[in-house]
């Protein structure tokens, strides 16, 4: 009995836009006038419908699973790869894509032979069967409109506007029509002088760029080199009813690093580490508009970093308007390409100072943003479907007979019964890759090293603006650990590509096998957590970032760390941090210039915003409450008119003032720890006054004042406190550290008035009347006299009364936080003159993220970014305090909106 050979051809559903097939009607009638039996899954998206083929001679069935061979054009989701079979589609594996790896491991293990089309190539490697002329003349077409409603954003009216994306055409000799209507106003009109001389820069001179160039060519244009096009910017030659166009080939890409030595394409293609990038500073400010149609491989120059377009922007050295990638490749030769876009929505706007995209989907005004253009539609040709298809097919069809009945089960070396250049297209079969494509498995080691790990350890709110800025590159690949899986899983809901893992870091050896994996180590946990996770680091020689303080036992592992060859970078938060990175600005700035530095004074706060400080303490939580409330007690030292001043824990709120920074805001501040080392650190040793402080609103202090002179603070365990003991009520537990003599029958209020008078305040004023009221006012709000409310039985007083305050200062989700930063840097010139300059940050937090939270999880975000850039050399246990780290962080921060009032006055004589 003769075998029936038989072809499926799959319906495309990847996306309501894909209406194209591998085979048109025609082809099938072809195919089935030779025997082959032809299965069509029925498709009402498909350009040509269901009866055209069933005209041809195919049966429309959905179940393929009879077939021999079958066809797609794009990928095959899982369930619909059968085991032996032959399948035929652009898989998108060759360059070991993550995204399709996968699938290409689920083929392998279904020992399914996987025929490639960008692979069918002839004996000169030139591809056979493709559809990158469409994707090329729509790609053009739809960035031409794209221009349009982009220029018109920036106030500028062209004729780019009046020519629709190619989906609308019916054909693509209407669309070409379209085109040369608004080529004939310009013509006419011209663009606006100040966008002139308008020039498109295409890469490369392969299939796609040339289906772009025929339909730029419809428009008045005219065609330079590359050289040409720079003397015509620079010169401002350009015409008004002209474009320039210019084709970017790997000559102007790179440059030999000899510079005795001429490019040379094939040796630039053998071994381009032998070559230097030049395509950025040479060409790329001369640019209005690129359109990419270049193939790309890591192993090749990028022609634009995201560094290199952020410093263009930086400079004013850009006039790019646009890119149309219709490469579609994600950090591929344009590596700020963060994204590709779908027919839908196929345009957004990102920000090279930020490397933020703002598009539709989140952002009505994205088109009024600041930034590039981009249009990066993955699936182009789609959108002229019928000619598209009719193409394809007419190239395709010469193979199809010889592989649908070719014996699948032939060892590859001895599959002769295809042609070559289907054969060349075959990347796996019998369950692996074929020998040509074994590359594939050392590719994708290679890039699994390229990929950018960060470990995030500690999912708090203090996580989330961190995840959400390293997010936007999508070559990080971030992992968040938390003892709480619910934690991790929410900071891990901001970015959906996120892993998580459920980690103490007290397991030493669980600690030290996530951080091996990773690149660069982010704490967000308390210090003492963060210790181990250095000491880790140290082990498996990872870089670390923390904002937690430089303790002394983390100044302990320096030498370990320089040893190790890693950063341990500390104190990248807000206070520590920021405040680090501008004083250092300052004073290094005033230094350099021959000034010296006699005063030092900085304040910082992070408090409730004015509308949201209603209640008598004027302060809400928007951070760990047992930091805060911890932090009353730490003893302070300081420097005032040459003398060094020590505070004791307990004497520190006692030492409240005013802090006049807003007039028009009640504020007062105490004494913020241990500051003295700054001198050293800052390289101010002869500095006459050197503080810093904590900012709160007026009436916080001296109730916190108060709270430590009674005991609500002491952390000695009570009996009376502990989870095992019977309920109290806090009138009760009150009364037990305010044991005054025959106190039976008077109130608790009474006993506190009278312990307050017994002691005295600082200076010599002690607690008047007026005081001890207000504080009896603000511990009755608080229902510390209350006989129904009962204490929380955690052991002590200090962590019953930091959950008493929890219950009573939480900021409201429709609230929001405040975060003040205040430096004052006196310096001493020549001559005797005296200047003051001060650098005051005030930032909002809005209902989605905190103030707090966002002015600690952007710094470390950004020096993560550094570390793993390779932009910071320093090695050690080290602060941010040199110009590699307040140079760009100063920067990155103001893009983000985080950003100094700088004020300068010198003293009147």
């Amino acid at each position: 009995m003769t075998k029936v050979y038989s072809l499926g051809i799959r319906r495309e559903d990847k996306n309501r836009w894909e209406r194209r097939a591998p085979l048109a009607p025609s082809h099938v009638e072809e195919l089935v006038k030779k025997g082959i039996k032809v299965i069509v899954q029925p498709s009402t998206l498909r350009n040509y419908p269901n009866v055209l083929y069933e005209k041809a001679g195919a049966i429309i069935q959905e179940d393929l699973k009879e077939c021999d061979v079958i066809v797609a054009v794009k990928e095959v989701p899982s369930e619909y790869l059968y085991n032996d079979k032959t399948y035929i589609f652009f898989s998108h594996t060759i360059k070991a894509q993550p995204y399709n790896m996968a699938m290409l491991d689920e083929i392998n293990k279904k020992r399914i032979r996987l025929i490639d089309y960008e692979r069918i190539t002839d004996d000169q490697n030139r591809r056979l069967v493709r559809f990158g002329s469409f994707a090329g003349y729509a790609g053009m077409i739809d960035m031409l409109h794209a221009l349009g409603d982009r220029l018109l954003a920036k106030g500028f009216s062209t004729p780019f506007l009046h020519v629709g994306y190619s989906y609308v055409y019916s054909k693509l000799e209407s669309a070409m029509e379209a085109v040369k209507a608004i080529g004939e106003e310009i013509s006419q009109v011209g663009l606006p002088d100040d966008l002139l001389p308008f020039t498109f820069a295409f890469t490369s001179d392969g299939a796609v760029s040339q289906g772009a160039l025929k339909i730029f060519k419809l428009l008045p244009h005219k065609m330079v080199t590359p050289d040409e096009m720079v003397e015509l910017v620079k010169n401002k030659k350009g015409e008004r009813g002209i474009l320039y166009g210019t084709i970017i080939t790997s000559e102007h890409m790179a440059a030999p690093i000899d510079p005795e030595k001429k490019f040379n394409k094939a040796e630039y293609y053998a071994d381009p580490s032998k070559y230097k990038p030049i395509f950025c500073e040479k060409y790329a400010p001369y640019i209005s508009c690129i359109i990419n149609c270049m193939y790309w491989d890591a192993k090749y120059p990028r022609l634009i970093t995201i560094r290199q377009m952020e410093e263009l922007v930086e400079t004013n050295n850009s006039r790019l308007i646009g890119v149309a990638d219709i490469s579609a490749d994600v950090n591929g030769s344009l590596e700020f390409l963060m994204t590709t876009t779908s027919i839908d929505s196929p345009l957004y706007i990102y920000d090279p100072r930020t490397q933020e995209v703002h598009d539709p989907t989140t952002d009505q005004q994205y088109m009024y943003r600041d930034g590039i253009l981009f249009l990066a539609v993955d699936n182009l040709p789609t959108e002229f479907p019928k000619e598209a298809t009719q193409w394809f097919g007419d190239h395709l069809l010469k193979f199809m007979e010889q592989v649908v009945k070719s014996d699948p089960k032939l060892p590859y070396e001895k599959m002769t019964d295809i042609a070559p250049e289907m054969k060349r297209a075959i990347i796996t079969c019998h369950g692996s890759l074929t020998p040509p494509f074994e590359y594939i498995t050392e590719l994708r080691k290679k890039r699994e090293e390229l990929t950018t790990r960060i470990l995030i350890l500690g999912a708090g709110s203090v996580s989330y603006p961190t995840i959400s800025y390293l997010a936007r590159n999508p070559s990080h690949k971030l992992t968040v650990g938390d003892v709480s899986i619910e934690q991790s899983k929410k900071a891990a809901s901001y970015d959906p590509e996120c892993q998580t893992v459920v980690i103490d870091v007290n397991d030493q050896e669980k600690l030290d096998e996530i951080v091996k994996r990773h690149r660069v180590v982010v704490s967000l946990l308390p210090d003492e957590l963060t210790i181990l996770v250095a000491k880790s680091c140290i082990r498996q020689k990872k870089h670390m970032v923390s904002p937690g303080y430089m303790s002394s036992e983390m100044e302990a592992l320096d030498k370990d760390a320089k040893e190790a060859g890693i950063t341990l970078l500390n104190e990248m938060g807000l206070d520590p941090g920021i405040d680090h990175l501008e004083a250092c600005r300052v004073i290094n700035d005033a230094t350099n210039k021959g000034g010296k530095v006699r005063t030092f004074v900085s304040w910082c706060g992070g408090l409730p915003a004015p509308e949201s400080s209603d209640n008598p303490l004027g302060y809400k939580f928007t951070w760990s409450p047992k930091e805060i409330i911890s932090g009353v007690t730490n003893d302070s030292k300081f420097r005032r008119d040459g003398q060094d001043i020590y505070i004791p824990g307990s004497e520190v709120y006692k030492r409240v003032q005013p802090v006049d920074i807003f007039p028009a805001l009640s504020l007062e501040g105490v004494p913020n720890r241990d500051c003295l080392h700054l001198t050293k650190t800052y390289g101010i040793e002869s500095v006459n006054t050197l503080f810093r402080g904590t900012i709160r609103y007026k009436g916080f202090c001296q109730v916190m004042e108060a709270a430590v002179e009674i005991g609500l603070l002491d952390t000695t365990s009570k009996s009376h406190l502990a989870p095992s003991a019977p309920p109290m009520s806090w009138n009760l537990a009150m009364r037990h550290i305010l044991p005054i003599p025959q106190s039976e029958g008077i109130p608790t209020q009474e006993l506190l008035r009278r312990k307050l008078r017994t002691r005295r305040g600082y200076p010599s004023k002690g607690y008047d009347d007026d005081k001890i009221t207000y504080i009896l006012y603000v511990f009755e709000w608080l229902d510390i006299f209350s006989e129904k409310n009962n204490v929380a039985q955690c052991g002590n007083y200090f962590e019953a009364f930091t959950e008493l305050l929890k219950t009573k200062l939480n900021l409201l989700p429709s609230e929001r936080d405040l975060i003040i930063l205040h430096n004052v840097v006196g310096i001493e010139w020549d001559g005797g003159k005296h200047e003051t300059k001060t650098s005051t940050l005030v930032y909002y937090g809005s209902k989605d993220q905190s103030a707090v939270s966002t002015v600690v999880g952007l710094p470390v975000a950004i020096a993560a970014e550094l570390l793993v850039e390779n932009q910071i050399k320093e090695v050690g246990a080290i602060r941010p305090i040199t110009k590699e780290f307040y140079k760009p962080m100063l920067k990155s921060l103001h893009n983000e909106g985080i950003s100094f009032i700088h004020r300068s006055e010198f003293d009147k004589i």
